[in-house]
């Protein structure tokens, strides 16, 4: 025999909001010389052709990046849905290539590069999908072809406040501690990995009183330690957690410190995420 017992109604929680709290990359796109004759559809196809070729050069999963149209079809704004995400959409502005690889593979998807006859505007073979299946009246294929034409040929002018990659590359060099191989090498690996560079190099943050090996500033506001053989002993351990609780408690910064004795090159993978 069972006996079923009823919860008090008074017991009962109600008007309970659940929230998510998240931090993803974005990328904001703001198409210019857009043709006066359908407008909304050449901006609609732009949308569905970058998040395809960018999902084929980077081997992202359909859920792992989306998009939408902000503004009127203004600008189109990308982001990547998957929880930590890739990284992909800092890699898009680091490296100088990449929207050459965009367009190629952008034409291969589109059937320019292999016809495909039954493809007349698109298909479920190159830009249409469930997902977008309320905008396929307005996805042409053959609008966007001069314009990928054009994007094949361009380059990223990686610069930060007016200052190339490499540029960057080398003044980081130069501010790292002359005692520390381990930040050369962490920096080198930043660099070969296509990783949005630190803004600065043993900088004192005034408000912790701290340097840490490289800061990111501004709203992404990380700060990075490399610590080399010099941070084993227990005594600069226990200094190290102490400055960097309040560095992290006065300043907000987002603290990543990698270890040289444990594998730092995986914990690294964090600023693709932050």
């Amino acid at each position: 025999m069972i006996q079923a017992i009823r919860e008090p109604t008074d017991s009962l929680h109600t008007e309970v909001n659940l929230m998510v709290d998240d931090t993803c990359n974005i990328l904001v796109v703001e198409p210019l010389s857009v043709p006066s004759e359908n407008k909304e559809a050449f901006v609609t196809t732009m949308q569905y052709v970058l998040k395809t070729a960018i999902q084929a050069v980077y081997k992202l999963e359909a859920d792992e990046l989306d998009t939408e149209r902000l503004g009127g079809g203004k600008y189109l704004l990308f982001w990547e849905a998957a929880e930590g995400g890739a990284g992909v959409l800092s890699q898009l502005l680091e490296k100088p290539d990449a929207f050459r690889k965009i367009a190629d593979a952008a034409l291969d998807i589109c059937h320019f590069k292999h016809p495909k006859d039954s493809c007349v505007q698109a298909c479920y073979e190159c830009l249409l999908s469930y997902r977008n299946q309320f905008d396929h009246a307005l996805i042409n294929r053959h609008a966007l072809k001069s314009w990928i034409n054009i994007v094949q040929e361009s380059t990223v002018n990686c610069q930060v406040e007016g200052v190339s990659r490499d540029q960057q590359y080398q003044k980081l060099l130069q501010q790292t501690d002359p005692n520390s191989d381990f930040e050369r090498v962490v920096l080198q690996e930043i660099y070969q990995r296509g990783y949005k560079l630190p803004d600065a190099a043993q900088e004192l943050i005034r408000e912790a009183n701290c340097k840490p090996d490289f800061i990111y500033r501004d709203a992404i506001a990380i700060a990075l330690y490399c610590d080399g053989s010099v941070h084993n002993s227990p005594e600069r351990q226990k200094q190290d957690q102490v400055e960097r609780d309040n560095l992290r408690y006065n300043t907000g910064y987002t603290v990543i410190a990698l270890r040289q004795d444990q594998d730092w090159r995986a914990m690294l993978s964090l600023l693709a995420s932050l």
